[in-house]
């Protein structure tokens, strides 16, 4: 995105855009302008990171694995269910299993 962009991105959002008059979840102010500013400087030269200690411009590490079919028709099922996407529901249950296991080793 150019400087361009993020002007009209910020025209339209503090006089076009329309919100909810009660949300609950919708920011608003001065709490909307540092959340915008903040994700934008997460969030050049790539995705943001989901590391919420990251600095800018640092990236998150990425890990595969191969799953079995049953395992991951699983996954997929449960993340549907839940109204997530897969990478949320893998980290959780990444964060579940190393907590569980530190405590009994």
């Amino acid at each position: 995105m150019t400087e361009k962009d993020y002007d009209a991105a910020a025209e339209w959002a503090e006089h076009d855009m329309a919100l909810p008059e009660n949300s609950r979840t919708a920011l608003r102010g001065k709490v909307a302008a540092e959340f915008g500013r903040d994700l934008i400087e997460r969030s050049r030269g790539g995705r943001p990171s989901v590391d919420p200690d990251a600095g800018p411009g640092e990236k998150s590490p990425v890990r595969q694995v191969r799953l079995p079919r049953a395992v991951d028709n699983d996954l997929v099922a449960l993340a549907a269910s839940q109204h997530r996407n897969l990478s949320e529901v893998m980290r959780e249950a990444i964060v579940e299993y190393l907590t569980t296991h530190r405590a009994a080793s």
